[in-house]
């Protein structure tokens, strides 16, 4: 099972491409903070002048980038035992274009197979299936 490869390949009637990624791992959710609205000097905001462009920059990449990305890795290795310990398998469709677009279902170990043959056989027929011994949860936000 890899995160990076799909497993299998579709592309159903109406021509839109899909991927199927299986995987026992959720990763975190990439979270920006807040850059925006900042109030300087206590409650009433100054006018910007030549230093506080640095200091703007510098938030701003803070809170888009450099946050994010220590509170990703911080979360992945629990994600990483989580996926290892347990017996579910996510099975992701994903479709970029003309939007993108994630379908999921969980299923076990054992019926990972059955179910994402029944999946593809779905999605080439242009509809979303419920296979059994699956659960689909539905769209995620792309």
């Amino acid at each position: 099972m890899s995160l990076f490869r799909p497993a299998r390949t579709v592309t159903d009637p109406s021509g839109t491409y899909w991927e199927l990624y299986v995987s026992k791992t959720v990763l975190p959710a990439w979270r920006q903070g807040d850059s925006g609205d900042v109030e300087w000097f206590g409650g009433r905001m100054m006018g910007y002048d030549l230093l506080m462009v640095p200091v703007s920059v510098l938030g701003a990449l803070w809170s888009v980038l450099v946050f994010p990305a220590v509170r990703f890795l911080a979360h992945l290795p629990a994600g990483l035992v989580k996926g290892r310990r347990s017996r579910a398998v996510r099975i992701e469709a994903v479709t970029t274009f003309p939007q993108r677009e994630v379908l999921l279902w969980t299923t076990t170990d054992g019926l990972v197979e059955g179910v994402l043959d029944e999946i593809v056989m779905g999605l080439a027929a242009g509809k979303v299936v419920q296979p059994e011994g699956a659960v689909y949860s539905g769209r995620e936000p792309g």
